[in-house]
């Protein structure tokens, strides 16, 4: 009776890890951000939430810099903290979560943290 169980178990058990691994794909593509493009986000209300991914193309100073994407660019406002120890050249893709800032007519992105 043991060694039924136990050659039926080695029959399973790669089964369920197949399965396993295919579940894992769906939760990785479930969770993978939404990216916004700048085009799209010009017009959304105040404090949206948004993901961007692009490059940071220029140092405006004060904490103010042009985020450069497929369909445009906007500007971003990213505080020390936001870097997450990354170092970012002019060349380098970078994903941006952060949200929407409304200033009068004016769009720009508060953001939240960068990811290289």
């Amino acid at each position: 009776m043991k060694k039924i169980s136990m050659l039926a178990l080695c029959a399973i058990m790669p089964i369920c890890g197949a399965m396993a691994a295919k579940n894992m794909q769906n939760v990785i593509h479930q969770n993978a951000p939404v990216y916004w493009s700048v085009s799209e986000i010009v017009d959304m209300p105040d404090n949206t939430p948004v993901v961007l991914l692009g490059r940071i193309t220029k140092n405006m100073g004060d904490e103010i810099f042009l985020f450069e994407d497929s369909s445009g660019n906007i500007m971003l406002q990213i505080d020390e903290e936001d870097w997450n120890g990354n170092t970012v050249r002019v060349d380098d893709v970078v994903t941006v979560y952060g949200h929407i800032d409304k200033k009068g007519n004016i769009t720009e992105v508060e953001v939240d943290s960068i990811v290289k």
